[in-house]
C-alpha cells in the first residue's frame, strides 16, 4: 500500500532534520517557552501512538475515500502557518534524556505504522476514527495526519537548529541546501515500480501509473485525482476540471495550457519545463510544490494558496497573482514583469534573481519580502519613491 511509503518517506525526513544534532544543542530553546529539539521529538511519539491506538480500536465503518480531503487534512496539520496549542494530555514530560533514545523512540513507533499500515491495507478505509479537531475520519485520513504531524515538527525543529546555530555561532552539519531561511519543500514520494495504463485513454483517476507522449488536450472531468505517478509530455491544452486533487507527482514537459479548473489541490508535486500559459484555477491550494523552467504568462492564479512552494526560472509576465499568499515561498530567477502581485501576500517570500521591473505590487505588499539591494532600488522606482 502507498501509504506505507508515505510514512517511510516521512521518518527519512524527520532523521534528515534531526541529524548532527548533539543532545546538549537538543535541550536548547530558540526563544523561552517554546519546545526544545528533544520536546518535539518526545511529542510527535506521544501522537503517533495515540493515532495508532485509535486505529486499533475504531469502529467498523462505510469504506470511502476522499482524495481530496485526505490532501486537505495534511495540508492543514503539515503547514507550521497554523499556530495550534497541543492539549497537557499530549504535551512532552521529560520522558527522554538523550536526542538518541528520543530518535530510537520515534523510528520503533513509526515502524509500528508502517506495519499496522501493510497489514490491514485498504481496510483501513473501513475503520472509523473520532478526531478531536478534524471530527469523523477513517483509518487511511489518521494516516496521514501521522505523515503531515511528523514532517510539521520537523520543520519545526529545522527552525530551531537554525535559531540556535545562529545565535551561538556553531558549526554543524547542514540539514539541505537551502533557498531562504527555514524554507524546506518536500518532494514527491514516488513509488519504485509503476503500473500500465491500459489502454491510451486517460481516466479520471491514475495510481502509480508512468505515463509518457499521451494526449488529453481539452479533457472534460468533474474530478481529476493522480498520486504517485509519473507524467511525461503529456499533453492537457484546454482541459476542464471540476475538482482536481494531485498528490506525489512529477510532470515534465507537459502541456497545461488554458487548462480551467474551479479546484486544485496539489500536495508534493513537480513540474519541469511544463507549459501553463492562461492556466486558470478558482480555488486553489499548493503545498510543496516546484515549478522550474515553467512558462506561467497570462495565468490566472489570484486569492491562491501556496505553502513551501518554489518557482524557478519561471516566466511570469503578466499573471495574475492578485490577492495570492505566497509567504515563505520562492520565487527565484523568475520574470514577473507586469506580474500583478497587488494585495498578495509576500512575507518572507524569496524574490532575489527575479526579474521585477513593471512589477504590479502595492507599498504594503512588499513588506516582508526577500530581495537583493538592485531590485530594491527598481522596487523604489515602482513605487514612485525619489532616492536622492
Amino acid at each position: 500500500m502507498r501509504l506505507a511509503g508515505i510514512l517511510e518517506a516521512g521518518r527519512q525526513d524527520f532523521m534528515e532534520a534531526t541529524s548532527g544534532i548533539s543532545t546538549k544543542m537538543s535541550t536548547g530553546r530558540a526563544a523561552p517557552g517554546n519546545w526544545s529539539v528533544l520536546e518535539c521529538i518526545e511529542h510527535v511519539v506521544i501522537v503517533e501512538t495515540r493515532y495508532l491506538d485509535w486505529i486499533a480500536s475504531g469502529p467498523a465503518i462505510t469504506p470511502r475515500r476522499d482524495t481530496e480531503r485526505e490532501l486537505k487534512l495534511f495540508t492543514i496539520v503539515r503547514s507550521r502557518l497554523t499556530k495550534v496549542e497541543a492539549p497537557e494530555s499530549i504535551r512532552p514530560y521529560g520522558r527522554f534524556d538523550s536526542i538518541a533514545d528520543a530518535l530510537a523512540e520515534f523510528s520503533a513507533v513509526r515502524s509500528r505504522s508502517i506495519r499496522v499500515v501493510e497489514e490491514l491495507g485498504e481496510s483501513l478505509y473501513s475503520i472509523g476514527v473520532k478526531h478531536p479537531r478534524f471530527g469523523n475520519l477513517n483509518g487511511g485520513e489518521a494516516v496521514q495526519l501521522i505523515d503531515a504531524h511528523a514532517r510539521r515538527h520537523a520543520d519545526q525543529i529545522r527552525e530551531i537548529r537554525e535559531a540556535l546555530t545562529s545565535e551561538s555561532g556553531n558549526s554543524m552539519k547542514p540539514v539541505k541546501a537551502k533557498k531562504a531561511a527555514g524554507f524546506h519543500r518536500d518532494a514527491p514520494d514516488l513509488p519504485k515500480e509503476f503500473d500500465s495504463l491500459g489502454d491510451d485513454k486517460l481516466p479520471a483517476e491514475i495510481e502509480t501509473t508512468h505515463l509518457a507522449d499521451l494526449n488529453a488536450a481539452e479533457l472534460r472531468l468533474e474530478t481529476f485525482r493522480v498520486e504517485g505517478s509519473i507524467l511525461e509530455r503529456v499533453q492537457f491544452a484546454g482541459g476542464e476540471f471540476g475538482s482536481v486533487a494531485w498528490k506525489d507527482v512529477r510532470l515534465v514537459g507537459c502541456d497545461l495550457a488554458n487548462i480551467r479548473a474551479h479546484r486544485m489541490t496539489l500536495l508534493r508535486v513537480e513540474l519541469v519545463d511544463c507549459r501553463l500559459t492562461g492556466f486558470h484555477a478558482t480555488a486553489l491550494e499548493w503545498q510543496d510544490v516546484l515549478i522550474t523552467n515553467g512558462d506561467m504568462r497570462y495565468v490566472q492564479l489570484q486569492s491562491g494558496k501556496f505553502r513551501n512552494c518554489e518557482f524557478d526560472g519561471c516566466n511570469c509576465e503578466e499573471a495574475d497573482l492578485h490577492e495570492a499568499d505566497l509567504s515563505g515561498c520562492v520565487v527565484r530567477g523568475c520574470n514577473l514583469a507586469h506580474a500583478d502581485l497587488c494585495g498578495t501576500n509576500l512575507q518572507n517570500t524569496d524574490l532575489r534573481k527575479s526579474e521585477v521591473e513593471g512589477m504590479v505590487v502595492g507599498m504594503g505588499d512588499l513588506r516582508g519580502a526577500i530581495v537583493e539591494p538592485a531590485q530594491a532600488m527598481i522596487l523604489a522606482r515602482v513605487l514612485g519613491l525619489q532616492i536622492k
